[in-house]
């Protein structure tokens, strides 16, 4: 066989015509030419192999050719023209909503039926120079290699974007906008959590095949958000192997007592591929995790009371016949996480196990089907639903059925304090003994009722019962007289009912139904025994909300009397830590939305692609909150079904130099519920209602992009961008009691929140391997959600309303400067530096009711202020680093080859704060800022055969940054305000023991020691920083 020369130049260069126009599907657009002559190859054949797929197209006259409407994943493109070689370039990747660009260059055919097959280079270019939006892209592999826990952390070390730990607007906030404007795609469903707009859902990094973050210039297409777009794609299974690994990380290495050692561990499995007997037909993909730590956080000192586990799992089956365009994608994931919730203020007591408790989790599921319509339009339909659940409260949600959390320090808890019986501090009780240490209980004393479980026939013996228990039945036998050891019986039914609602641990009520009141539903004259009944959270929702017919006749637990009597909290002697449990609350949260959407795209010429779509979702809000244990609780309960619609058409034009993206987007609202007639509410005591109104909002977007050169281009995009507030501030309180406490009244007519967003940008590419990037972007946000308070007047009375307004606004202005480098000498990454003023008039939604309203002499902002995520100077950095695996085979040259270095940097200038004067006034607002930020994170690997070994360190070098800092002060550790000593004040100590020392206190100057050590620890609270060194070591080992 006759040798013959031809070149083959085959160039992929991955660029995006719309940022996600298109969630799930791609494109390859390519050119043919002759490789000597460069002349255009006008009506060859280009088709997508197999060939029983019956995707192909023929080039036009310039030699240009589309293939569009392509799902994400790896191709196969054959090129024939007669008198040419026929070239086939494999694997070229297809990404969502991605135009991935090929060049076929084809030599003349020396000998008949000559092929030539290249292998598509996967490097990604450095910059896009065909984009009309600024967005980032990280596939799976790149995830794996960083030093983040979850994609979570991919986001926040985004340029641009900045995530803060502490404050009202605690969150990702993308270009200087308030938590809850980014919109979290997974597989195309929406996933923020609707109750506050948050991220409502976890994905294992290991199971996500592409994530994308779009910070500006997001199509028409995407209407739920006004700063942000993130999508994750997670992976699918091969058709053609199997594949998957296990994964073992832990921090375990360290010693047990070490600050390192946080007894952290997580285990990943993946594994996918084709179904044996529907090979090349179906593949499907199971990835599985779990970790745990007993800290969430690490600080610097281990923390107790911090433990979390968080199991999540994922799966999806791919439909795809080889002979057919059609494709059918079952996706599916959940994950539930429980956390233990530190409190500084109570670390001191035994009372940190009986805190608040989290668990919160998130259902998703999805069905998407897909085919052609002919060669240049496809069809998608998608049919989906998503929830997220949260739950928290005191005792793992058990507040609200136990005086634990609810009650005054009783009558009987008193009187055994005052005996030394019991210590509030460590929770433990003694035995109860006389001032002489002598046994007060008798052994001949016995106890026959309800509670103890004794009876005539079998009396309990009180000597047997706990102390605690001992203390209860001895203080009504020698203080109130209700119990009588000689009987060993209750003096009569109702004072057994009354000391029986004095129990510590019952929040139940014990009842006679003769002695109800007449009207109640359980009024009985002839019944004088006594009953109990369990406090239920549901009923009293009812009686809470029913008229006064209702509640007089469901007021079995006499609410107004010994259920809601408040909570007592106790000190150490200095009055510094407290003894409690936390302010009694319990809260319930599911929100759901199922979704049915409907898309059309069209490459309707070769320069034009359209795109068409419409979507109806129905949600539901199941709330439940309630807090203050007194005679106003604060309670908030519902259930509401509102309606939301879309529709947008966006075109994409696309010549060789220029690129010009036309989007109109309609959103529809309808609360689905009756509003307040009025914000002001002053009545007679009727508050009249009427439905709430159906919002239509009409957004266009445009984005224009013009190519100097193939190395450089200058773009500009404009959108108008709405979304409609969260479903908190809409729904809260609107039918709840607003005569009770200072009540935060949602407003379902509250129009939507708005944004206009102009960037503008230049991208050059000095070679394959560097690019830069500049963009400046403005966005003017208006109708931003905050409160406004009222008087009002309900039945003669005055109160305080505060009612949710649309009246905030911010200016948002910055500068991003990137530096990319692909496969640099080795390193590939980005190095961001950001410059942004972030100024408006509220941080966040709710700033106004915590900030004003119990600071009557603050004043409303009059101008706009810098807010609390306004980062001045932000420098972010992520580069890898990979030394290739050599030819040696000598155990040193295998040792230092095939390894991985990630590298992840962060540096910022400080986050504002409003200082206040030594009175506790408020000063000019934002004013003042914390010290900077700064943290370096590394990974490292080393690959063998079958397995690798890496480690994880997080904050390499042990910075300690500031989160929060007393506004008197400035300072994270001190107020600026310790105490003063005074002999007077701290003489009567002398003799108690020293909380510190457990020594007696001989002098007034110890007890002032004793006081300022406790003082410089409670301020010092370990989340006023950020987390402390802490390190994971791995293993991967693939199957």
């Amino acid at each position: 066989m006759k040798e013959f020369n031809f070149i083959i130049y085959a160039l992929v260069v991955i660029t995006t015509l719309n940022a996600q126009s298109d969630r799930v599907s791609g494109k390859i657009r390519g050119r043919v030419i002759d490789n000597v002559s460069k002349d255009p190859l006008a009506g060859a054949n280009v088709l997508v192999l197999p060939v029983e797929s019956g995707r192909g197209t023929m080039t036009n006259e310039y030699g240009e050719f589309v293939l569009p409407n392509l799902m994400t994943g790896k191709y196969n493109v054959r090129v024939s023209y007669m008198g040419y070689a026929s070239t086939t370039i494999q694997n070229i990747d297809v990404s969502p909503g991605g135009t991935t660009k090929i060049l076929f260059s084809l030599g003349i055919e020396a000998i008949e039926g000559q092929e030539v097959n290249v292998v598509a280079e996967s490097m990604e270019n450095t910059v896009d120079v065909k984009t009309v939006v600024t967005q980032v892209k990280y596939t799976g592999e790149q995830l794996y290699k960083m030093p983040v826990s979850n994609f979570t952390d991919v986001i926040a070390n985004a340029g641009g974007v900045v995530k803060t730990e502490a404050g009202r607007s605690r969150g990702i906030h993308m270009r200087g906008g308030r938590s809850g404007e980014v919109a979290f795609y997974v597989d195309g469903i929406l996933t923020n959590d609707p109750v506050d707009r948050s991220q409502g859902v976890q994905i294992d990094k290991e199971a996500i095949d592409v994530l994308t973050i779009s910070k500006g210039g997001f199509s028409a297409e995407f209407g739920e958000a006004m700063s942000g777009i993130v999508t994750v794609v997670t992976k699918s299974g091969s058709k053609q192997d199997f594949s998957g690994n296990l994964i073992f990380e832990t921090d375990q290495l360290a010693s047990h007592n070490s600050n390192y050692n946080n007894k952290y561990g997580k285990y990943n499995i993946q594994f996918g591929g084709p179904f044996p007997v529907l090979k090349n037909y179906l593949s499907f993909y199971l990835s599985g995790s779990y970790a745990g730590s007993d800290i969430a956080n690490p600080r610097s000192i281990k923390l107790p009371h911090s433990t979390y586990t968080h199991p999540m799992g994922t799966v999806k089956l791919t439909f795809s016949p080889p002979t057919s365009g059609f494709n059918a994608v079952l996706s599916a994931s959940f994950d539930d996480k429980g956390t233990e919730n530190y409190s500084h203020s109570i670390s001191k007591g035994d009372w940190l196990r009986d805190y608040y408790k989290t668990f919160e989790g998130s259902r998703r599921l999805s069905l998407q089907f897909q085919n052609t319509l002919g060669k240049n339009t496809a069809w998608r339909l998608m049919i989906s639903t998503f929830k997220h659940y949260e739950n928290y409260g005191s005792g793992e949600n058990t507040s609200y059925k136990d005086f634990h959390y609810l009650s005054t320090r009783l009558d009987w808890v008193n009187y055994a304090m005052d005996n030394g019986w019991y210590d509030p501090k460590t929770r433990l009780w003694k035995e109860l003994t006389d001032n002489n240490g002598l046994p007060l209980i008798s052994v001949n004393y016995f106890v026959i009722d309800d509670l103890s479980g004794g009876t005539d026939n079998d009396p309990v013996q009180l000597s047997n019962l706990p102390y605690e228990e001992q203390a209860f039945y001895y203080y009504y036998y020698t203080q109130g007289n209700q119990f009588d050891f000689a009987t060993s019986k209750w003096s009569s039914e109702a004072e057994k009912v009354v000391a029986y609602n004095q129990r510590w641990h019952e929040a139940g009520t014990w009842y006679i139904p003769a002695f109800l009141d007449e009207e109640s539903k359980n009024y009985d004259s002839s019944d004088t025994i006594a009953y109990f009944k369990e406090f239920d959270e549901s009923e009293y929702a009812s009686y809470l909300f029913g008229d006064d017919d209702f509640q007089r006749s469901h007021n079995l637990w006499a609410y107004l009397g010994n259920m809601h009597n408040g909570w007592y909290y106790d000190r150490d002697m200095f009055n510094v830590y407290t003894y409690g449990p936390g302010r009694p609350r319990s809260h319930k949260s599911i929100s759901s939305h199922s979704s049915l959407e409907f898309q059309l795209n069209t490459q309707w010429s070769l320069r034009n692609a359209a795109k068409f779509g419409i979507k109806a979702t129905a949600s539901t809000m199941d709330y439940r909150d309630i807090q203050f244990a007194n005679q106003n609780p604060y309670f908030d309960s519902y259930y509401y079904e509102p309606l939301s619609g879309s529709a947008y058409a966006e075109n994409g034009f696309e010549n060789n130099d220029f690129i010009l993206m036309t989007g109109l987007r309609w959103d529809y609202f309808d609360p689905n519920v009756q509003s307040l007639k009025t914000s002001l509410l002053v009545d007679d005591g009727v508050v009249e209602r009427q439905p709430a109104d159906i919002k239509i909002k009409l957004s266009p977007r445009l984005g224009i992009n013009f190519n100097a050169s193939d190395k450089t281009a200058i773009y500009t995009n404009y959108g108008y961008f709405v979304q409609f507030p969260q479903y908190s501030e809409m729904y809260q309180n609107i039918y709840a009691d607003i005569s009770s406490g200072l009540p935060l009244v949602g407003n379902p007519n509250i129009t939507p929140e708005e944004t206009i967003q102009y960037q503008f940008g230049l991208a050059h590419k000095f070679s394959e391997s560097l690019s830069f990037e500049i963009v400046s972007f403005f966005k003017d946000q208006m109708n931003l959600a905050t409160n406004r308070t009222y008087p009002v007047l309900i039945d003669g009375q005055v109160a305080t309303v505060t009612v949710m307004e649309m009246e905030d606004y911010a200016k948002i202005k910055g500068l991003e400067f990137k530096l990319k480098l692909n496969n640099f000498s080795n390193l590939t990454g980005d190095i961001d530096y950001t410059w942004m003023s972030a100024k408006g008039t509220g941080s966040s939604n709710r700033e106004y009711y915590y900030l004003y309203i119990f600071d009557s002499d603050r004043p409303l902002p009059v101008k706009e202020y810098p807010m609390e995520f306004d980062l001045t100077h932000s420098l972010k950095f992520n580069l890898n680093y990979y030394l290739p695996k050599t030819n040696n085979s000598s155990f040193t040259g295998d040792l230092l080859s095939d390894w991985n270095f990630n590298f992840q940097g962060n540096l910022a200038s400080g986050a504002p704060y409003t200082p206040t004067d030594i009175y506790g006034k408020a000063q000019e607002i934002g004013s003042k800022r914390m010290p900077g930020y700064k943290s370096l994170d590394m990974r490292v690997e080393k690959y063998f055969n079958k397995i690798s070994a890496y480690f994880d360190i997080r904050n390499l070098f042990n910075w300690i940054n500031t989160t929060y800092v007393y506004s008197y002060s400035g300072e994270p550790d001190t107020n600026g305000r310790p105490p003063v000593f005074e002999r007077s004040r701290y003489t009567p100590f002398i003799g108690d023991t020293n909380p510190i020392t457990g020594n007696i206190i001989s002098s007034a100057e110890e007890a002032y020691d004793s006081h300022l050590t406790l003082w410089k620890s409670l301020l010092n609270n370990p989340y006023n920083y950020s987390s402390a060194r802490y390190f994971h070591f791995g293993i991967n080992l693939w199957l």
